[in-house]
């Protein structure tokens, strides 16, 4: 989505599909971590802040969120269990990144798969990232999260949420 040129694809998708197709989004994916082995996925839209490296921040509590975005979060685990067989269940609360902030500002939930990333700044936007480095297991475990996951959200009837849209929910009810 270009977040090396200052956003500019992710404002475009989110100005082309406009506010009535934003509203149609389930989450947006966002895989920028390297195709590494596997942890589990990251999930946001809580106006939680990505935490700063060396700083002391609060643990993240499933109570301070609403009863809306609780519901929400608990959907996670019920798909990150399908996972286990392969050891990448683990559910991280965390914002999504730069390439999918222009919908996700908008109320659209995050997701980003979450690696060991041992050698991510060892090989990310350098000459050495290339494809020798990639293990086909890792990789397939990597696919197995984005297919299950987005398999299970599209197929479902339980719609994940976000701050904004807890809010918009809340007003609705």
């Amino acid at each position: 989505m270009n977040e090396e040129n200052g956003d500019a694809g992710g404002r475009a998708y989110r100005d082309m599909v406009g506010p009535e197709g934003v509203k149609q989004h389930v989450a947006a994916i966002e895989m920028d971590g390297g195709s590494e082995r596997p942890l589990g996925i990251a999930y946001g839209g809580f106006g939680l802040r990505p935490k700063v490296p060396g700083s002391a921040s609060a643990p993240f509590q499933l109570d301070d969120l609403s009863e809306a975005q609780q519901k929400s979060f608990r959907i996670m685990p019920q798909i990150a269990a399908l996972l286990q067989p392969i050891s990448v269940d683990r559910i991280f609360p965390d914002e999504g990144g730069s390439d999918i902030e222009p919908i996700t500002e908008e109320g659209v939930p995050t997701l980003s798969p979450q690696t060991v990333a041992e050698h991510y700044f060892d090989w990310h936007h350098t000459e050495a990232d290339t494809l020798d480095k990639v293990d086909v297991q890792e990789f397939r475990h990597n696919i197995a999260l984005l297919a299950i996951t987005s398999y299970v959200l599209a197929d479902s009837d339980a719609r994940l949420t976000s701050e904004k849209r807890a809010e918009e929910y809340s007003a609705h009810r």
